[in-house]
């Protein structure tokens, strides 16, 4: 059967659907758009991953401009497909160079029971660094502020497992 949410007073069961990662036609020749993916499995592979990934249903934009190359991957729910270059309008955008988004897509979280946190070490693991991309405009995220939750959530899904 699977889970079973509360909504309205009606109980409606869900189909517990695999993470399956497809590449549309092209997605698999650029070194971006797998290496995304990439982090989204790993992210499949443990279960807060998991559930910051099945919770995100959206478009987001990667572009690395210094490498030319470029990644849209569409959520639905644990669905993810993965195109290359900027495909339709994106609800949010990463644009920056390959080494900058590597750092921002990895940094670490820690579990406070159930709200996932930026790691305790803030001075040493990276986070300092990112905001400090964010405020050079060396990472420019487009969206940041309308879909705030949205950014945090992918970030969680990209994040190493802890």
């Amino acid at each position: 059967m699977g889970k079973r949410l509360r909504y309205g007073g009606v109980f409606a069961a869900l189909a517990v659907v695999e993470t399956t990662v497809t590449y549309a036609p092209g997605a698999e020749d650029n070194p971006l758009a797998r290496w995304l993916g990439e982090l989204v499995v790993n992210s499949a592979n443990n279960a807060r991953g998991r559930r910051a990934l099945d919770r995100l249903r959206a478009a987001i934009s990667v572009v690395a401009p210094d490498r030319r190359h470029g990644a849209t991957l569409r959520f639905d729910h644990g669905l993810v497909t993965i195109h290359d270059g900027i495909v339709g309008i994106p609800d949010m955008t990463l644009c920056g160079d390959y080494d900058v988004l590597v750092r921002a897509l990895q940094l670490p979280f820690t579990q406070r029971r159930d709200l996932a946190l930026p790691a305790l070490s803030f001075w040493q693991n990276g986070w300092l660094r990112s905001a400090a991309d964010l405020l050079s405009g060396e990472l420019k995220v487009y969206g940041i502020f309308t879909h705030t939750r949205l950014l945090w959530r992918f970030l969680r899904v990209t994040a190493p497992a802890s």
